[in-house]
């Protein structure tokens, strides 16, 4: 028996036959929305519309372009990008990639980090992702998450991301832990939104979106993302940081063929954090580009709490 792909929407290009777009249609998304991802992760140089593909040929278009203002549901198949009336086009994809994130939980190195734990579970008591609730303070198998990853410091303070952070009782220089940069969830669903693969718009109420193939029953696409309406604006999440990460979901999963969509695992911290686990001279995974990306991510997040004091304050360094 078959599993579940990965996409059930699949874009190419009409110039080339490539795969430039894609993701898992479980419902909810609207032609227009697609639309709009599809101009974040493409450069078109000139007017474009998606039409049908030809099942013998990426390439052709094989039947009438959709309407690209639609909010109807996008339908499962394959799609082509033509010119209107149908003529071939290029398709590059941008050069904006998602970052790396370290897929470790929990810090609770300092006292700083303590605090975000304890901040994020008093404020949500339940997984803000599928509404499941905390009961007699029994907190095991819920995380707290950051929403913007601690290994990438140098990247919040280029884009001054603390401006924000509106809460008024974290530290100065400690705003990546403040409660407005976590929220409640599970660990499972943690790991699915550390891993990119699930996001939160908030320009769309606060919905869900997974962007790959899931069971139907694991999935939490479509729901609403919890938020604590009893407490101030500035102690809950933060609508820019969640849209931060939501643009993120849109490079790994509908840019080009999807980034996940080779063999090499993701980071296992139950295999890898052992000794001898990170020699790269081995040709393992840790070898590889991606390999050496995700531990470069891995020390940092490790290594945050150490730095922190002499780097969180460092705003305005040019973004490598």
């Amino acid at each position: 028996m078959a599993g579940i792909p990965r996409r059930n929407v699949q874009v190419f290009s009409s110039s080339s036959g490539v795969e430039v777009a894609g993701f898992f249609q479980h419902g909810g998304v609207s032609i227009s929305t697609f639309v709009s991802w599809i101009n974040e992760v493409c450069y078109i140089p000139t007017e474009w519309v998606l039409y049908p593909c030809r099942f013998d040929n990426s390439r052709a278009a094989g039947g009438s372009a959709l309407d690209s203002s639609s909010d109807n549901d996008l339908q499962p198949g394959h799609y082509v990008i033509r010119t209107p009336p149908p003529g071939q086009i290029s398709v590059y994809l941008t050069t904006d990639v998602p970052r790396p994130r370290a897929y470790s939980v929990n810090y609770t190195y300092t006292p700083d980090d303590t605090n975000f734990v304890q901040r994020v579970r008093d404020r949500d008591q339940r997984c803000c992702i599928t509404g499941q609730l905390v009961t007699s303070g029994d907190y095991t198998g819920f995380e707290a998450a950051h929403i913007f990853p601690l290994s990438e410091t140098d990247t919040w303070n280029c884009l001054d991301y603390k401006r924000f952070i509106e809460d008024d009782q974290i530290l100065a220089g400690y705003e990546m832990n403040s409660v407005q940069q976590g929220f409640l969830c599970s660990s499972t669903e943690h790991q699915m939104f550390d891993d990119y693969t699930i996001g939160v718009n908030p320009d769309d109420n606060y919905r869900i979106y997974d962007f790959v193939g899931r069971d139907p029953n694991r999935s939490p696409h479509g729901r609403l993302f919890y938020r604590n309406m009893n407490v101030e604006q500035r102690y809950r999440p933060s609508l820019d940081l969640l849209r931060d990460h939501f643009r993120q979901c849109v490079l790994r999963n509908v840019k080009g063929a999807g980034e996940a969509n080779d063999t090499q695992r993701r980071f296992d911290p139950d295999i890898d954090l052992h000794v001898g686990g990170f020699n790269l001279e081995t040709g393992s995974w840790w070898s590889t580009s991606e390999g050496k990306k995700q531990l470069e991510a891995e020390l940092n997040g490790r290594l945050w709490a150490t730095v922190t004091q002499n780097r969180m304050n460092e705003v305005g360094e040019p973004c490598q």
